[in-house]
């Protein structure tokens, strides 16, 4: 599913990408909120020297745009066995198998095992991931900034 697909653009992919720009601590994640009909994809920046916001910045979403392109079979594979695993771990727990299901029970109107979602997940195609990739860089951003926004870019300096 579409909910999946977007799950596999990594936050290793981003991570790499910020330690290229950064001469500090710096941090870029994927999130992903999906719900039944709509859901919203972003990017959560933060680094350590704020004037190295903007360069974190472009260098992730330059990674939206790579696997937007495409990714090698490799790279899928990687992303897919990553995306198992996590589902797998968060459900190793009594805690986590309540908290998974509670969520997947609202968002979703029925919970689904591990093995269901990974086989969903096993579904996913390059092309899956291509589209979704093409559709968030193609989309128009939203930048929210906490904290100070001194050495924060400019929207219009981003695309």
């Amino acid at each position: 599913t579409a909910g999946e697909a977007k799950a596999v653009v990594s936050t290793q992919s981003t991570g790499g990408a910020v330690g290229t720009v950064a001469s500090g601590p710096a941090t870029a994640e994927c999130l992903s909120l999906n719900y039944r009909d709509s859901g919203v994809f972003g990017l959560y920046v933060s680094a350590d020297n704020g004037a190295e916001v903007g360069d974190v910045m472009r260098a992730s979403i330059g990674v939206i745009r790579g696997v937007s392109q495409g990714v090698t079979a490799d790279e899928l594979e990687g992303a897919k066995n990553r995306l198992k695993m996590a589902t797998i771990t968060e459900r190793s727990s009594i805690a986590g198998i309540l908290s998974t299901t509670g969520a997947e029970t609202l968002v979703g109107g029925e919970a689904r095992s591990a093995s269901d979602i990974c086989g969903a997940i096993d579904k996913i195609t390059a092309e899956d991931v291509a589209a979704i990739a093409k559709r968030v860089a193609t989309s128009q951003p939203v930048l929210v900034t906490y904290g100070s926004i001194e050495d924060a870019p400019l929207h219009r300096e981003l695309m």
